[in-house]
């Protein structure tokens, strides 16, 4: 498992201007909000798909869902979300705590991330959340697409 130790590890290395941040509790978009006294919209989801052989990544603003419609369009696959299992053994983190960046795989972030100057997404497990901007994500590698319902 990679967790909060790889991700502080991965975003020093790679020059990243994110702040992983310590919570008591975020394992959903209303705590994470209420605890950071933020908008819904500033948290962020990082949502593990399957398409098919390869993993997907979406990202949502925290009062959005992701159209998995939208996603079969843009990767030309059938996707499914993973099950909570399942989310570890393809990202090597734990459900809750899947970050925005640090991944060998495709990243879609959708685009109404972008009106945010910064968001908090996954921090490596549920005690803790990445403070970043969304074009640090895009630099990392993401691509920027609608894909909310």
């Amino acid at each position: 498992m990679k967790g909060v130790e790889w991700l502080r590890n991965y975003i020093k290395e790679r020059g990243i201007d994110a702040k992983i941040i310590e919570v008591r509790r975020a394992s959903t978009v209303k705590e994470a909000a209420e605890e950071l006294g933020c908008s819904k919209r500033q948290i962020i989801k990082s949502i593990v798909l399957v398409a098919e052989d390869e993993v997907v990544i979406a990202i949502v603003d925290g009062t959005s869902s992701v159209d998995l419609k939208r996603v079969e369009e843009l990767v030309g696959k059938k996707v499914r979300v993973a099950g909570r299992e399942e989310v570890l053994h393809l990202t090597d983190f734990p459900a809750g705590g899947v970050p925005p960046v640090g991944h060998n795989c495709k990243v879609i972030l959708d685009e109404k991330v972008l009106k945010n100057e910064s968001v908090y997404g996954g921090g490596g497990d549920e005690k803790h959340l990445l403070l970043i901007s969304p074009p640090e994500i895009v630099r990392d590698g993401a691509i920027v697409a609608r894909i909310r319902k």
